[in-house]
Order: structure tokens, then C-alpha cells, then sequence
């Protein structure tokens, strides 16, 4: 009976959009761009702060934070005001060092790096008020040990985001682009999610299932996912990606598109059919 109530706790609290320009999409390698990547600077003042994970520097660059993910502004999520002005605390207006990794700049432009305030890791402090996540796309080299740990104590805490229904299981959906670009059915795996684990252990997807607001229902494949990664969900056909060093990506293995492009939930179940998150789209949310 608690995890009916549980369930029914998570169905009243969704609300969140298709895709959220806050949410990092596929970074863009230096090695791999046709064009020059614009280098990041070393050091720069924060001008602006979007929300908890996201700010601007006067060099006119927007940063996505490396190593977190916080609540959204736009759709509003629990504790996205809260991890707004955090973050507007420790860094508006101060300058700030950038720690880049092997992305320098994601599919929206964006810089993607950490920032160092004071000797602290913007991240960490996020992470430990809980007001954040940690979220890895790889490849990322960095030792991820005291960002777990940090985790591990917020939530055993039930500090801010931890105290919330969306954040009681294993598998947290971050971003759900049911609308692929162009015609769904000529790009399939353009319809996609991104999930992290937002657990303090490495967890094996296999017994694990997603469903649409039908309930029509596809199970994951064998892939291990280490705390604080995130995995991508692509309707379409193709070869699940299982290496830690790179992103890792599971295919439905679907002919046709499976989300509808108005009004649709997905649905992420454990082995044992319990919901461990849920994630609404409707065209009515999408952010321009």
C-alpha cells in the first residue's frame, strides 16, 4: 500500500516538458567539429544566473554546469528557485575560475564546465544542500568518489530535492524529447530520454521497463549504469552503447515512433514493477 501511494504521489507531481534547453543534449567534441570550437575563457565574471545549473559570464558565453543537474525553472520543479539563487549567491557578479572537460561546449553551445568559487566546487556545494543531482555524460575522467558521497549524505539527510517524490528511486528521467526532429517516422531514434542514476550504486537495467501513457510496455536491455551516469533511451533500432568512457545508450528496438507528440508519459519500472520515475510531455509545455 505505500508504494501505491507512493505511485499515485509521483503521477500528481509530473509536469515537465519535451525538451528542455536546460538539459545538456549531445556535446560537441573540439576534435570532432567541422568548424573551430570558440574557446572557453580561464576565468570570467558571472553577469547572470539562469537557474541553479546554467549562468552567463561577461565574455557573453552561457555555462552548463559540469558534474550536477538541478530542478528546472521552466517548467517549475521543486527546489529550482532554491537552487536558482544558490547558485546567484556564491557566484553573481564574482569572478570565477572554468574547469573544462573533454567536451568543451554542448549541442546548444553552451560551455560545459565545472567553476570554482573561493576553492569550492559550485557542483559539490549544489550537490551537498541538495539541491542537485550528480550527472555524468562521458567521457569524463574525473574521480567521481566525493560526489557520491556528498550525494549519498543530502539524501540520507532528505535535504531539499531528496524530501521530494521524484527522487525516491533508482532512475531519475532528466529530459524527454518525445517530438524527434523533422518526420518521426523517417527519425526514430530522435525520440529519446536521458536517465541518470541517481542511487549511490552501480545498477543492472536488465529486468528494468519503460512504458507510454498507453502501457504499452519495452524492456531494457543488460547494461550497468555507475552512480551519477546518465544513460540514453532511443526508440529506434540500433547497438546499445555499454561502455562507461562514452555515453552510454539503450535502443527500444522500434520499427516506428513510440511517443505521441502531443500528450504522453513515460514510465521507468524495476524488476520487480515498481515505478521508479515518470516524466509527462505535452505540446503545451514545450519550451520555444
Amino acid at each position: 500500500m505505500r508504494f501505491l501511494a507512493f505511485a499515485v504521489t509521483l503521477a500528481l507531481s509530473l509536469g515537465s516538458a519535451r525538451a528542455l534547453a536546460d538539459d545538456p543534449d549531445e556535446p560537441i567534441p573540439t576534435k570532432a567539429a567541422a568548424a573551430p570550437v570558440k574557446p572557453g575563457p580561464a576565468t570570467a565574471v558571472v553577469v547572470s544566473v539562469y537557474d541553479g545549473d546554467t549562468v552567463t559570464l561577461d565574455t557573453g558565453d552561457r555555462v552548463r554546469l559540469r558534474w550536477v543537474n538541478t530542478p528546472e525553472m521552466k517548467p517549475h520543479e521543486d527546489y529550482g528557485p532554491e537552487a536558482k539563487d544558490f547558485t546567484a549567491s556564491k557566484v553573481q557578479g564574482k569572478s570565477v575560475t572554468l574547469l573544462y572537460g573533454a567536451s568543451l561546449r554542448d549541442g546548444y553551445g553552451r560551455l560545459v564546465a565545472g567553476i570554482m568559487i573561493d576553492g569550492q566546487n559550485l557542483s559539490m556545494l549544489l550537490i551537498e544542500q541538495g539541491l542537485g543531482h550528480l550527472f555524468i555524460i562521458p567521457p569524463d575522467s574525473t574521480d567521481m568518489t566525493e560526489f557520491v558521497a556528498a550525494q549519498e549524505a543530502a539524501r540520507t539527510a532528505r535535504r531539499g530535492v531528496w524530501s521530494t517524490a521524484r527522487y525516491q528511486g533508482t532512475l531519475h528521467i532528466t529530459s524527454f524529447h518525445a517530438n524527434a526532429d523533422g518526420d518521426d517516422r523517417e527519425n526514430v531514434n530522435g525520440e529519446y530520454l536521458r536517465v541518470c542514476n541517481v542511487s549511490p550504486d552501480s545498477i543492472d537495467l536488465s529486468g528494468y521497463a519503460i512504458a507510454d501513457i498507453s502501457g504499452n510496455r519495452w524492456e531494457f536491455p543488460q547494461v550497468i549504469v555507475p552512480p551519477g551516469y546518465t544513460f540514453k533511451v532511443h526508440s529506434g533500432k540500433g547497438a546499445n552503447a555499454v561502455e562507461k568512457s562514452s555515453q552510454l545508450e539503450v535502443y527500444l528496438q522500434s520499427a516506428d515512433p513510440i511517443w505521441n507528440n502531443k500528450l504522453d508519459r513515460a514510465t521507468i519500472y524495476d524488476r520487480y514493477g515498481r515505478v521508479v520515475d515518470a516524466r509527462d510531455h505535452s505540446v503545451e509545455q514545450e519550451t520555444p
